[in-house]
């Protein structure tokens, strides 16, 4: 059996990067992608079999017409680190009524993120306007471009707006220290379930090599604050469990035969 996978992501992963280095490691064919909604798309074509994403896409996917067994198998980021940027006369959360917010998506991924602190800063966010402007990337040249008033950003393009006059007005690890980072999303029923284990076992070779010590297991607490915000927005998804949005099967087998 082959061992190439295809997956698509926003930016390389650096962990990926890392166990491609290894002798006889997995062959990944890997795509930068422009948004999730185009990950969910090439997932339910079998285009692709995993994508790079944010961690809530999947309650939201697994609401949408087609698949509804789109799990998480790793985390690979403890984190994502995001700021709330905006134009230089959007200085405070009291700044975005009525904004013309930038977002990948307008009901899964990171909105669900700004959408809750917007609640708790008292914003009325129907007063808002969400316009999908795609990626990371795309965003950010969306908001220089004047087509938005704010986004969310990570780095390095948080830093870079900085430094060209746009301001940072919060920050979602700030808000919700436990907020989780990227995770490896797929269809549980997936016919290169096996090769993406391998991959997952050369993913954990590779972070026992730095030393980091944020294990590939997504957190409970993560998951929770996820569910959590939908909750509180009144989402499909807030009466989600674990379960419904994590598969650690995977991880867990496939560790257990390298040992």
């Amino acid at each position: 059996m082959s061992n190439r996978i295809n997956v698509m992501w926003f930016v390389p992963l650096p962990l990926a990067v890392m166990a491609g280095q290894a002798p006889r490691a997995t062959v990944i064919q890997a795509s930068r992608n422009p948004s999730s909604d185009a990950q969910f798309q090439a997932l339910v074509a079998g285009e692709v079999d995993a994508v790079v994403t944010a961690m809530d896409n999947v309650i939201g996917w697994n609401r949408r017409q087609g698949s509804k067994d789109f799990r998480v198998v790793a985390q690979v980021e403890r984190t994502t680190p995001l700021a709330l940027v905006g134009a230089p006369d959007r200085k405070s959360m009291a700044n975005l009524r009525g904004a013309n917010l930038l977002v990948d998506a307008v009901d899964n991924g990171f909105v669900i993120a700004l959408r809750a602190m917007l609640r708790e800063a008292g914003i009325d966010e129907n007063g808002c306007r969400f316009t999908p402007a795609g990626g990371v990337t795309e965003r950010y040249r969306a908001l220089l471009d004047g087509r938005g008033d704010a986004t969310l950003l990570g780095q390095p393009f948080a830093t870079q707006a900085a430094e060209v006059g746009l301001m940072q007005i919060a920050s979602v690890q700030q808000a919700y220290p436990a907020f989780p980072g990227q995770g490896i999303v797929m269809s549980v029923a997936s016919p290169a379930r096996e090769r993406i284990g391998g991959w997952l076992c050369e993913l954990e070779q590779a972070r026992q090599q730095i030393q980091d010590p944020d294990s590939l297991r997504p957190t409970h607490e993560g998951v929770a604050l996820l569910i959590e915000h939908r909750r509180l927005l009144g989402l499909p998804g807030g009466e989600d469990t674990y379960s419904d949005v994590v598969d650690t099967s995977l991880l867990d087998t496939f560790l257990r035969k390298a040992q």
